[in-house]
């Protein structure tokens, strides 16, 4: 399993005439056999024309046309990432805006006329950074799971637009209908999948998909039959932004002036986005590093948030998990406070001002009680600081605050909006991990349980923490049993509907019930890892 970990993201050695070959609508794709696994897979399969030149800034164009026989055994270059320098999660591996890739992962012996469930994994970054390639995203183990429990799955992941390339903002883009561009290319993915994954032996019309919401409540909710179950593991996709407010025009605006296009300021925006199209790469992203975000554009997105479509009932009715991690505050909230003026300051940016005072009684002053919780009276002390975080009396009190708002409330809300009306699991993943902890904390931050959904189990220590190590890697016995455990909940989902058919023994967390109302359903809640009052 460790070299295969080591291997997967490299182009594979294979034997001339031995490739598994699967025809499409654009051509014959060739992947590689891993006998080891009873896998065969296919890597780097474009799903839309290269975004490049004049189809920079501008929404996917499905291919179209044929491109003859495809080498599949390599992964696509990651999306390029908002970042210029430093290290990120695009770091080590190749970038281009010729990127508009996916994998497909698929078991031994399934085929059209045998299809199989399929999982299509969407990854996380901050719209700003990743990539399918990610070390942390290897599906293989998540189709083991699937086998292991009898309901065999097909996976699939994509990559798709970041940062300015795919979430450039202005008035100029609002008026040429090229906002939001990188959900448009997760869009079109899903569209591919729907057209072509029978021929790997997936079934078009049993697909999951992670990392939704925008999917969910694009179009008003328009249910295009891309998708029929929805796991949401990062909050509940907050509040969108008008494409010429002032942070986001400034991006726009500084883009221009600051390169070779700036001769265009006072010219037509069809001139200004022919300039911006036509500039060496590098020159675009050193000075296009500015506010993004998901916009309200009046098509793809038409609300003002996620949770308004949810009220309002714009949203495709398909069974969900949602849930988050249990110190999701450590990983967010500004650290350094130690007055309750400080905590104001932190906290202003997330609670509107009138409910501010409300909120601090809600959340004392009690280090005992905060983020990361079941700590104590701990508080990080300046010798030890480092440069993980900036010591504060009332840095547990705004972790608190911020990782309710941000990601823990989300889930519960969700369950009591929509779970009269489809089946829903929440979760909470409370297990420390082997090697998360980079401070003097022990905390279950942000991201943690993406190792365990993944079961990446891995020995090699040093080689993980020289790439990525930001990452949760699976090195202690009892994340050994729960990576097991929680990929084969997340595959019995995508196969059945429910993550309780996992077929495995070693379970490590709780399956309780709880009603949220009087008028709903029982809403199953998952607690992966010792469960501890909060």
């Amino acid at each position: 399993m460790q070299q295969f970990l080591l291997l997967l993201p490299i182009a594979f050695a294979v034997v001339a005439g031995q490739q598994p070959s699967v025809t499409i609508k654009n051509g014959t794709v060739k992947g590689v056999d891993l006998p080891q696994f009873n896998q065969s897979i296919f890597l780097g399969i474009p799903y839309a024309q290269p975004p490049v030149g004049d189809l920079r800034l501008r929404p996917p164009q499905s291919i179209n046309a044929s491109f003859g026989t495809l080498d599949a055994t390599a992964y696509g270059p990651h999306c390029w990432s908002q970042f210029t320098t430093g290290f990120d999660d695009n770091s080590g591996f190749n970038n281009s805006e010729d990127c508009l890739t996916l994998n497909v992962i698929r078991l031994f012996g399934i085929s059209e006329q045998s299809p199989v469930p399929v999982l299509v994994w969407i990854h996380g970054g901050g719209l700003t950074t990743g990539g399918s390639a990610d070390f942390r995203y290897n599906g293989s183990f998540l189709v083991e799971g699937s086998i292991a429990n009898g309901k065999p799955i097909v996976f699939v992941s994509i990559n798709y637009r970041l940062a300015s390339l795919g979430f450039l903002a202005g008035k100029a883009l609002e008026d040429d209908g090229s906002l939001n561009l990188g959900l448009r290319d997760q869009r079109l993915a899903l569209h591919w999948v729907n057209e072509n994954i029978a021929k790997f032996g997936g079934d078009p019309t049993c697909a999951g998909s992670t990392s939704v919401h925008m999917q969910i409540i694009a179009f008003g909710g328009r249910d295009d039959k891309l998708f029929h179950q929805a796991i949401a593991e990062s909050g509940n996709g907050g509040n969108f932004s008008l494409p010429d407010s002032a942070p986001f025009q400034a991006t726009y605006d500084a883009l221009l002036a600051n390169t070779s296009c700036s001769s265009t300021v006072n010219s037509s925006e069809a001139a200004q986005l022919s300039c911006l199209r036509a500039l060496p790469i590098d020159e675009f992203r050193r000075n296009s590093v500015g506010t993004i975000n998901i916009m309200i554009d009046g098509d793809f997105i038409n609300v003002n948030s996620a949770v308004e479509s949810y009220k309002t009932g714009k949203w495709v009715k398909v069974a969900f998990i949602a849930g988050s991690a249990t110190d999701e505050g450590r990983s967010f909230a500004i650290p350094g406070a130690n007055t309750t003026d400080d905590v104001k300051a932190f906290i202003a940016g997330s609670v509107p001002a009138p409910f501010i005072d409300g909120v601090l009684e809600l959340y004392p002053d009690v280090p005992s009680l905060g983020c990361p919780f079941n700590t104590g009276d701990f508080q990080l002390d300046p010798f030890q600081n480092g440069f993980f975080s900036a010591p504060g009396l009332q840095n547990k009190r705004v972790d608190s605050i911020i990782g309710d708002i941000t990601m823990a409330a989300g889930a519960p809300w969700l369950a009591q909006e929509v779970s009269s009306r489809v089946p829903f699991f929440k979760y909470r993943f409370n297990h420390i991990p082997y090697s998360v902890t980079f401070s003097v904390e022990d905390y279950v931050g942000h991201f943690t349980e993406v190792g365990y959904v993944f079961n990446t189990q891995n020995n090699d220590t040093a080689f993980w923490a020289a790439n990525h190590f930001t990452a949760t890697y699976l090195g202690s016995i009892a994340d050994r049993f729960l990576g097991v455990y929680m990929s084969r909940s997340w595959a019995s989902f995508v196969a059945t509907g429910d993550p309780n058919n996992a077929n495995g023994e070693e379970r490590q967390g709780t399956f309780l019930q709880k009603s949220t109302g009087p008028n709903t359903p029982k809403v199953k809640k998952i607690w992966f890892g010792k469960l501890k009052a909060r």
